[in-house]
Order: C-alpha cells, then sequence, then structure tokens
C-alpha cells in the first residue's frame, strides 16, 4: 500500500480492525465521526474529511455485501494539486485496492459467516427437536449472540408443553397477518386520499385559471377593440369618439374589479378594519340594498339587543353583505311572490369541540350575521362547491362565479368563519361570524380614526414618485403634473434617497412598495430618518409582509391600490399634503 493512502478495514460501528498506517495506536478506535455518519447512511461516494493524525483527506468507503464490514480509503487533498492525469491515475489505483480489499474482505467474512451460520443451523435443529444447546463461540460475535439466545431459548423450551407451544404459534402468526392487512389496507387509502385530494386540486386550479382567462380576454377584447376602433376614427379626423374612451375605461375598470375580487379571495386585500356596531351598519345599509333588491322582494331585518361589536373592514362588510343580498335576489328570481330576504344579527360562540371540527375556526366568541333567502335552494353537493371561485350555477354572462369565494377570502382574512346552509326548494342561509372586539384592537382603531386637522393644501407641492415600471411611472408623472404638482421621479430606492438628498423641497413620497432591492417600506423608513415631516404615500397592486401584516394595514399607513384612477390618486395625495400642512401648522 503506497504511504499517501490511508485504507481502514472497520466493523459494522466503525471501529478499526486493521489500518494501514499507525495500526497499532488506532487498532480498536473508531473512524473520525464524519465518515462513521456517513457509514450509517449508507453513503457512497467521496467525501472531505481528516484523518485521525490530522491530515485533510478525500475519502470513500466501500460495503462488504454480508457483514457490513466496510474498507474505508483516504487520500490526502494536497495530492490534488498535482496534474489530472496523476490525481486520476491515484484514485484508480486507489478504488482498486479498495476494490480488491473489499473482494478479499467479503469472501472472508463470508467464509466466517458461512461457518457460523451451519453451527447456528445445526443448533436451531436441536433446539427445534427439543435438545438443549450449548453457546457458540465463533469469530462473528452476531452469531454469537443469536446461538446465546437459542442456548437460553433452549432451556426456556424445554419447559414448556407441546401443546402450548403450538397454541402461542399458532395465535401470533394469526395477530401477524391481521396486523399486516390492517397496515396495507391503511397504506391503500392514504394513497387513495392523497390522489382525490390532488386530483381536487388539480381540478381546482383548472377552474380558476380557466375563469380568469375567460374573464379578462373578455375584458382585454372590449378594452382593445375600443381603443382599436378610438385610433381609427382618429386617424379619419372624426370627433365623435367619446363611446369608444367610455368602452375602454369600462373595460379596464372591470378588469381591475375582477383583480380585487381574486385578492379578495386569496386572503391577499390590504385591509383596514376598524370598530363596527353591525346593527348600524346594517341599518345604514338600507337604501343600497333597496336599490339593488326589487320591491316584489321583502326586506326584513332582525338585530339582536346588546350585539357585540367587532373589529373588520368596513368596505369588505359591507360588500360582503351586498353579495350575499345579490345571490339571494338571484335565487328567489323566479318565484311569483318575489320571496323574502332575511338580514339576522346574533352574538355566537364556538367551543373546542366546533373548532377542532372546523378548519380555520378558533374557539371564541362572534358576531354573526345571517343572510337567508327563501329561493330554490342548492343540493349538497352544490354546497360543497358553492365558496370555489368562478363556480356558478346561473346562467352564462349572468354571474362572475366570485361572489361567494369573495365573501369567504374576505371573512378568512378577518379571522372570521363562513358557514352555509341550503335545501332546494326551501332556500340558503349564508352565516358570517366575525370575531367580538377585543381591547388591543379598540385602541388600534382610536388611534387610526383620531382626525387631523386639515388646512389648505399645498399648492405646487413637489412630489417624487418611485416606481421601477417606466411606463406606470410615465403615468403616474403625467397625472399629478397635470394636478398642478412638480414632480420628480426616480426608479428605485437608492435613486429616490439621492434625489431627496438634493431637493430639500420634496413634500411627498409616492412609491411603489414591490420593487427589487429596496422595497417601498425600507425606502420610506429611510426617508423619514432624513425627512420626518415628508409625507408617504404607497401604491401597489399586491403585497405581502411590507405594508400589511396578517392581511391588516400597518397602523399609520396611506395606501393606493394600482389600478388607481385620476381622481383617487387626487383627492389621496390632496388629503395627505393637507394633513402635512396642519401638522407643520401644529407644530408652529
Amino acid at each position: 500500500m503506497p504511504r499517501d493512502r490511508i485504507v481502514s478495514i472497520v466493523d459494522r460501528d466503525g471501529r478499526h480492525l486493521v489500518r494501514s498506517h499507525n495500526n497499532e495506536q488506532f487498532a480498536g478506535k473508531p473512524l473520525v465521526p464524519i465518515l462513521i455518519e456517513h457509514m450509517r447512511t449508507g453513503g457512497t461516494g467521496t467525501l472531505p474529511t481528516t484523518s485521525l493524525e490530522g491530515i485533510p483527506l478525500i475519502s470513500t468507503v466501500q460495503y462488504a455485501p454480508r457483514s457490513n464490514w466496510a474498507a474505508a480509503a483516504g487520500l490526502p487533498e494536497a495530492l490534488l494539486s498535482a496534474p489530472v492525469w496523476k490525481s486520476m491515475s491515484y484514485l484508480l489505483g486507489t478504488g482498486i485496492l479498495i476494490a480488491a480489499a473489499a473482494l478479499l474482505l467479503a469472501f472472508l467474512v463470508a467464509h466466517r459467516i458461512d461457518r457460523a451460520m451451519n453451527s447456528l443451523t445445526m443448533a436451531a435443529a436441536a433446539v427445534g427437536r427439543g435438545d438443549m444447546v450449548d453457546p457458540l463461540h465463533s469469530p462473528v460475535s452476531e452469531a454469537n449472540v443469536v446461538a446465546d439466545v437459542l442456548a437460553h431459548a433452549s432451556r426456556d423450551l424445554h419447559a414448556l408443553t407441546a401443546s402450548l407451544e403450538t397454541r402461542v404459534a399458532a395465535r401470533t402468526a394469526e395477530l401477524s397477518d391481521a396486523n399486516a392487512r390492517l397496515v396495507a389496507e391503511m397504506q391503500r387509502r392514504r394513497e387513495s386520499e392523497a390522489r382525490v385530494v390532488q386530483m381536487q386540486k388539480i381540478e381546482a386550479i383548472g377552474q380558476l385559471t380557466g375563469g380568469i382567462a375567460h374573464d379578462f380576454n373578455n375584458m382585454l377584447a372590449i378594452v382593445l377593440g375600443s381603443l382599436r376602433l378610438l385610433q381609427r376614427r382618429l386617424q379619419r379626423g372624426e370627433t365623435d369618439v367619446q363611446k369608444f374612451i367610455d368602452g375602454a375605461i369600462e373595460g379596464a375598470e372591470r378588469a381591475a374589479s375582477l383583480t380585487a375580487r381574486l385578492l379578495a379571495f386569496s386572503r391577499q386585500q390590504p385591509l383596514a378594519p376598524e370598530i363596527i356596531a353591525a346593527n348600524k351598519l346594517i341599518a345604514g345599509m338600507g337604501e343600497i340594498l333597496r336599490r339593488t333588491i326589487p320591491e316584489s322582494v321583502q326586506i326584513e331585518t332582525v338585530l339582536a339587543g346588546g350585539l357585540w361589536r367587532t373589529y373588520a373592514d368596513v368596505q369588505g362588510l359591507e360588500n360582503a353583505i351586498i353579495n350575499l343580498a345579490v345571490n339571494g335576489r338571484d335565487a328567489m328570481a323566479a318565484m311569483a311572490n318575489g320571496g323574502k330576504l332575511t338580514i339576522e344579527t346574533a352574538n355566537a360562540h364556538f367551543d373546542e369541540a366546533y373548532a377542532a371540527a372546523h378548519a380555520e375556526v378558533k374557539a371564541g366568541q362572534y358576531v354573526m350575521i345571517a343572510v337567508t333567502d327563501t329561493g330554490v335552494g342548492m343540493p349538497q353537493e352544490i354546497v360543497g362547491r358553492a365558496f370555489d371561485p368562478f363556480f356558478t350555477t346561473k346562467p352564462a354572462g349572468s354571474g362572475t362565479g366570485l361572489g361567494l369565494s369573495q365573501v369567504h377570502g374576505f371573512i378568512k382574512q378577518s379571522g372570521g368563519h363562513v358557514a352555509i346552509y341550503s335545501e332546494e326548494s326551501q332556500g340558503t342561509t349564508v352565516k358570517l361570524y366575525l370575531p367580538r372586539l377585543s381591547g388591543a384592537a379598540s385602541q388600534a382603531t382610536a388611534e387610526r380614526a383620531t382626525p387631523a386637522r386639515i388646512s389648505h393644501a399645498e399648492t405646487g407641492a413637489t412630489i417624487l414618485v418611485v416606481e421601477d415600471d417606466p411606463d406606470v411611472r410615465k403615468m403616474t408623472v403625467d397625472m399629478l403634473q397635470d394636478m398642478g404638482y412638480a414632480t420628480l421621479e426616480a426608479d428605485g430606492g437608492a435613486a429616490a434617497l439621492r434625489e431627496l438628498d438634493v431637493h430639500p423641497e420634496v413634500a411627498l413620497l409616492f412609491t411603489d412598495v414591490v420593487m427589487p432591492g429596496m422595497n417601498g417600506r425600507q425606502l420610506a423608513e429611510e426617508a423619514l430618518q432624513k425627512r420626518p415631516d415628508l409625507a408617504v404615500l404607497f401604491t401597489t397592486g399586491y403585497t405581502r409582509n411590507a405594508i400589511v401584516h396578517h392581511g391588516i394595514l400597518d397602523s399609520g399607513v396611506h395606501v393606493l391600490t394600482k389600478p388607481h384612477t385620476y381622481e383617487t390618486l387626487a383627492d389621496k395625495v390632496s388629503d395627505l399634503l393637507r394633513s402635512r400642512s396642519a401638522a407643520r401648522d401644529d407644530r408652529a
């Protein structure tokens, strides 16, 4: 064996039997821990190690087929700096040596094991005849252990009757077979359930993507068709083009509404919750409900006395109630007497048993809002899919299939629960459960609701627009300039900070949230350290964990959701600049 290779023959526990280097020093001692762990996991290939002498090695392990003894060989890493062909030669030679050693070891071990097995066979046969057997003394320790067990068993079995032995063996076999059948059945059921769940996921994704593609293609067809017609009419010098502009705007607004519904379904819409007295909110919705529901439908409200307050996004809850009312209206459309829609409130409590039986439900106190119609109802197989996105039983063109899924997403994002009950020809009830108001939520709302004193807006104020998409940035700058504001622009956080250093006149930072490198929240924090009086307005189409946590908008954060209109941008910017001006007046 070349001196630059270290080869060890070890037992299954990794202890040296023979070692090419310093055998007297290391015989009986274990390999380095990394190689022992490598052997325990049945690892193959090479790995970097350090020898017991502290030499860095590249090592490999080969296993004897029957005894689990192994040969470990290491090549010093220093040799790897030699030319590649030389290293390959060393590795090839080492591999051949290891293979030869492994084969020799396997032969020797097999011979020893065969002898030990023959002895064990004879001992087992003697036990089978009821004879006493003595312990075995062989080079194979495992065989010795088995022989010791046989010796003890022979003495024990000798004292038992033949009939008892037969009964025990029969019962053991029976239980073993039953257990094997049970394990096999459980495995089959798990595999079947996994296949069903996977198929349901694929079906849901297919339905979702198909619905999105269908609706967006319809809206894009409206936008592109209107713009193409507008382009052709303008090229011919015609001025009667307002209907095409209106058509394009309507298509774009429908697409924006669909995006908002999808965010609600996926529980990713930014919410601004506040304290809600549900009875007062429902009473205040009487006019809009009356405009939405035909006069032939009777609307009844049953409002509980002593109703707890809850903490949720007001606009989101109103939209959820209107969605349920519209669904009820459609379910009663074919009824001769128009039907009846009931909106009811009550205090509710979920115990631990109910929470354990329903996913994502926490035990505790809730405010319940129920919307009931006397319409056609739904069979149970339809009820089970009612909250699926783009699933609808309405005729084509009568609904998007996102109403109930939007309601479900909003309530879940608000920490609540939704339950639906329906019977064919009897009607449907949808119950919304929102958590009872806590003291912490009350304090947070009080801080959010504290009004700022409004003074005149800062005419001609300078606004820094930060957006990584150049087309979106240009459109925003054009709108702000059209409103009479001076503008600066930057394509990212670093550029924005440089602009703030050069332009102290910037009054408002209007920044996208999701940007490469420094995101909008990080930019705002650094900017406010430089300019504590700077107003900040975020804009985003989708965000997570930057300005929204657990679905709730961070306190003191102002956000404008994309796509925003000229009017909403103007109102939000004006409000923030007025608040900033009022705060400066107070300090003055």
